[in-house]
């Protein structure tokens, strides 16, 4: 039990002694294959690129032909490879952008890409007409999607180099793979190019002083309306422009929360129905308030500039009754003298 623990909490837990562990197994499977062919050359020795490279004339008239062994084998060594040394990558990558999250799209790209690009470029890579046939067709199938981040660029860059590599070399696909995670998690762990502290220091000195200066004038603002406006108004016009003020803001911003009743003034929700005709719609609106909500209060008719007008009324909704209950009920009931129903 203890044995097991361990291992869930070190070796899968921990990103990177996983990845440790994962280099040190793979290196070894890598040795024992060495001799094993990806188109001529070994998983790890060779001069392939120069033995790519010398193929000259010879390569472009016999095509595929310059491959030694069957093409199925060479295929298959070269795609497992991509993908056994993008797995890493995969997971550096989801331990650099844990803080700001990771779409799944893009991990599940950073394995299936290089397979995809090691296995074509083993059929391509003994004949110049199939490459310049591949480059045609890649040219003309455009893939249309932004990343969030410019650093998944380098991790797709990173990728692709070892698709290439995996076809050709393995072992350089090896070395770009431990090279380029290393890298990785250096600049991961020291936070490498953060703005200095003074630098975010002064920023966030700005933005609390321009936070302070829009509060005080908000503040001053109503401080003056109240002192010149409010403060000679009675009870009743107050309640008024209290009932007034929350349906304004219902109206302006009704993404916003409320703050607890206070008497009897504001509600939960503001209901406007929109109708041509105020007068005679009203009466079969309230008749089916009944069953709709626990407590309501007219507002007010809004006259809009297209000639209809809104009714509008702050309601609480009765238990287990929804915006698309009282749409129903309320179309029922007074049928086509509304137009709109709303609820903020």
């Amino acid at each position: 039990m203890s044995r097991r623990s361990f291992s869930e909490s070190v070796l899968w837990s921990n990103i990177l002694v996983r990845c440790t562990i994962y280099y040190l197994l793979l290196g070894a499977v890598m040795y024992l294959f060495r001799d094993l062919s990806v188109g001529g050359l070994g998983v790890l020795g060779g001069d392939g690129f120069g033995e790519l490279a010398g193929m000259g004339k010879k390569a472009i008239i016999k095509g595929t032909e310059g491959a030694s062994g069957p093409a199925m084998l060479p295929t298959a060594v070269a795609m497992a490879s991509a993908l056994a040394l993008t797995i890493p990558v995969a997971w550096i990558y989801t331990l650099t952008r844990k803080k700001k999250g990771w779409q799944q799209s893009v991990v599940q790209t950073l394995l299936v890409l290089p397979v995809i690009v090691a296995g074509i470029v083993v059929l391509v890579k003994h004949s110049l007409a199939l490459a310049f046939s591949l480059g045609g067709i890649v040219a003309a199938v455009r893939f249309r999607n932004s990343l969030d981040d410019t650093k998944d660029a380098a991790y797709v860059l990173i990728t692709t180099g070892i698709g290439l590599a995996a076809a050709v070399n393995p072992g350089v696909g090896a070395v770009l793979s431990v090279g380029f995670n290393l890298l990785a998690v250096a600049l991961w762990y020291t936070d490498f190019g953060v703005a200095p502290a003074a630098l975010e220091g002064r920023r966030a000195q700005k933005a609390l002083d321009r936070a302070l200066e829009d509060a005080n004038r908000t503040g001053m603002f109503i401080a003056r309306v109240d002192d010149e406006i409010l403060k000679g108004l009675a009870p009743q016009q107050l309640e008024a422009l209290a009932d007034r003020a929350w349906r304004r803001r219902k109206r302006q911003g009704p993404e916003l929360a409320d703050e607890k009743d206070v008497g009897d003034v504001r509600y939960a929700t503001l209901l406007r129905i929109r109708t041509a005709d105020p007068e005679t719609a009203r009466p079969f609106v309230e008749g089916a308030f009944s069953g709709l909500f626990s407590r309501w209060r007219f507002g007010d008719v809004i006259h809009e500039k297209d000639g209809t007008h809104v009714l509008e009324y702050g309601v609480d909704l009765d238990e287990n009754v929804t915006a698309g209950v009282v749409h129903d009920a309320l179309t029922t009931a007074a049928g086509t003298r509304i137009l709109k129903v709303e609820l903020r």
